[in-house]
């Protein structure tokens, strides 16, 4: 009996590992294929739309604060509260099934734009339950997952250094 309950228990802990060394990648490759379905409801299970949102906000207001101006435009929308109300506005499941509506009308990327493949990222541990995905190129910006309960989320955009593409 006793041989048994330390096999479950080994089996146990080595499942756990495993779960735990596989899910972060299970959580990106299950986000893409979403994506690419345009399947916006299994993209949201993903996304922590609270937290994205204020992750996205406190950035904003702090390129302005450390005196970041784009022009005054920036400043401009913070100091107005607009920049909350857009990004709001544009964080929310419904704005996503917009985004992916207008997708093939942009079949181009803006002039300027950066375009990143999933091959251009790669995965960096930033402890127990968070990790992050990051250009492999070295510029800044990435995608900040937390571990909620048993499900890796969506919970915060690194914004690029001002002038980074």
């Amino acid at each position: 009996m006793k041989r048994i309950l330390i096999a479950v228990a080994l089996l146990a802990a080595l499942a756990g590992g495993g779960w735990y060394w596989a899910s972060p990648w299970w959580t990106v490759q299950t986000m893409k294929d979403a994506a690419e379905a345009r399947d916006v409801d299994a993209l949201s299970r993903r996304v922590d739309y609270e937290s994205l949102r204020a992750s996205l906000k406190a950035q904003l207001r702090a390129r302005v604060e450390n005196g970041r101006r784009d022009d005054g435009v920036l400043e401009a929308l913070v100091a107005g509260g607009i920049a909350d109300r857009l990004v709001d506005a544009a964080l929310t499941p419904e704005a996503m099934r917009v985004i992916f509506a207008a997708a093939p009308l942009a079949a181009q990327p803006a002039r300027g734009a950066v375009k990143l493949k999933a091959s251009d990222m790669e995965m960096r541990r930033d402890g127990i339950d968070r990790f992050r995905l990051v250009r492999k190129d070295g510029k800044s910006g990435a995608l900040i997952f937390r571990l909620r309960g048993m499900r890796w989320m969506l919970t915060g955009i690194e914004l690029p250094a001002q002038g980074v593409g």
